[in-house]
C-alpha cells in the first residue's frame, strides 16, 4: 500500500513535466460570432461599419469583396504586455441571410504565451463591442 501511494505521488509530481504547463483549452475552430443587422441599416452602411471598424484597429485587407459580402484581413502581429503574449490575429467577415446577418471569425495564433479561456486581447474585445453597438 505504501508503495502504491509513493508511486501515485511521484506520477502526480512529474505529470506537469510530461504534459506541459499550459492549460488545456477546448475551442471550436469554426466558431463564428453572429450579429443581426438592425432594421434601418442597409447593406452599404453595414459594410462601411465593418470595414471602418477593422481599419481603425490597424487591420489591412487580404480579401475584400463587397459583391460577395466577404472580407478577410491580413495577419496582424502585436505584443500585449498586460497579458504577456505575442499574438497574430486575422479577422474574417461574411454577410449572410440576405445580407441581414454579419458573421465574424477571429483567428488567433499565439506566438509567445497562451490564450486564457474567456479573455480576448484588447484589440479584438474592442472590435466585438464596436460591431455589436453599431450593427445591432
Amino acid at each position: 500500500m505504501k508503495y502504491l501511494v509513493r508511486l501515485s505521488f511521484a506520477v502526480l509530481l512529474f505529470l506537469p513535466f510530461i504534459n506541459g504547463c499550459q492549460p488545456i483549452v477546448s475551442e471550436n475552430e469554426n466558431n463564428w460570432i453572429t450579429y443581426e443587422v438592425r432594421d434601418g441599416l442597409d447593406y452599404n452602411e453595414a459594410w462601411r461599419v465593418v470595414v471602418d471598424a477593422l481599419l481603425t484597429r490597424g487591420y489591412q485587407f487580404e480579401t475584400l469583396s463587397k459583391d460577395d459580402g466577404y472580407m478577410k484581413s491580413e495577419w496582424l502581429h502585436e505584443t500585449v504586455e498586460s497579458q504577456g503574449v505575442e499574438i497574430r490575429t486575422r479577422i474574417s467577415v461574411k454577410f449572410t441571410y440576405g445580407r441581414r446577418t454579419v458573421r465574424v471569425k477571429v483567428d488567433e495564433d499565439y506566438l509567445i504565451g497562451y490564450k486564457e479561456p474567456g479573455v480576448d486581447i484588447p484589440r479584438v474585445a474592442d472590435l466585438k463591442v464596436e460591431l455589436r453597438d453599431r450593427l445591432l
